[in-house]
């Protein structure tokens, strides 16, 4: 007899479909690990195809579901297009999306005692660091592919509802927009980048916008949270990935959290497993991050 409380039938995703950008390292190949593992058939996206080609052939064995590498450039509407083509073609729906794809834009080191600086010395060093042209390309990645990624694969994304994958059988589904954000979005404090955790910020703050629109407003029944991670080992916070895609989290450097380490793969993978499942979530920013935006907070 099947037990309904079991993990493996609440996250059953046997026939799902899903799509993960910028899936072929760090984060990304996580969530689309987590999702393929537990049934869904996977498109994974990014600009490097020999990432992608990496992934899949390190990863393919042993899945219950599968990973499908499509190569395109979230920075362009398209390609997001083109991609939402390709996967309406094979599949004609899709059931979870994650926009995970992400840069890291201009950082300009203030030292360890901001303070001490004057307001010219201040001032000087974000202008000369900083252009428009760094923070327009940072904010195409982390901000605009949200949205038109979303928009893209709407129809697709609606076309779910009425086909639920068969692992949802005998549940409530909806189809699910998970976007990977950041706690730099939610923290007051620039952390020397102004750029990134703008764009983040904004990122969650569509993320609401259209669990608002696209569930109350229009009807279409989807559901938008999005995931703020804290530190964990990827491409960005370590500076490298090996052949298979992932990060060394021993290169994380200092763990300034009160769980005092970075975030393990199961424990983002997790949080990934919920919201693409049948949870009674939409609107949400979840921080995974050791505790680090309470203990900001209550220093303040």
């Amino acid at each position: 007899m099947s037990q309904p409380l079991a993990a493996s039938n609440i996250f059953d995703l046997t026939g799902a479909v899903a799509l993960v950008t910028g899936g072929g390292t760090g984060l990304g190949l996580i969530a689309a690990l987590a999702l393929a593992t537990n049934g869904a058939k996977v498109y994974i996206t990014g600009r490097r195809k020999e990432k992608l080609d990496q992934a899949v052939n390190a990863h393919s064995q042993g899945l219950k579901g599968s990973l499908v590498a499509i190569q395109g450039d979230v920075g362009s509407k398209d390609d997001l297009i083109r991609i939402a083509a390709e996967v309406e073609k094979a599949d004609g729906k899709l059931h979870v999306l994650i926009n995970n794809a992400g840069v890291e834009g201009p950082v300009t080191n203030l030292g360890d005692d901001p303070s001490k600086l004057s307001v010219e010395e201040y001032s000087r060093m974000h202008l000369e660091n900083e252009s428009v042209a760094d923070w327009d390309a940072l904010f195409r990645v982390n901000t605009h592919a949200v949205f038109f990624a979303t928009m893209a694969f709407l129809p697709l994304l609606s076309r779910a509802n009425a086909a639920p994958p068969a692992g949802a059988a005998g549940k409530a589904f909806s189809a699910s927009v998970i976007n990977i954000t950041s706690i730099s979005g939610i923290v007051k404090m620039c952390q020397n980048h102004y750029a990134y955790n703008a764009s983040k910020a904004a990122a969650n703050h569509i993320t609401q916008m259209m669990s608002h629109e696209l569930r109350f407003r229009t009807n279409l029944g989807l559901r938008f949270n999005a995931i703020a991670p804290g530190l964990f080992a990827s491409e960005m916070t370590t500076k490298q990935s090996d052949d298979q895609g992932r990060s060394d989290p021993n290169n994380l450097g200092a763990h300034a959290n009160p769980a005092g380490r970075g975030g393990q793969e199961s424990e983002f993978a997790g949080l990934v497993l919920l919201l693409a499942s049948n949870a009674f979530m939409t609107g949400q920013v979840v921080a995974v991050d050791g505790g680090f935006v309470s203990a900001v907070s209550a220093a303040r």
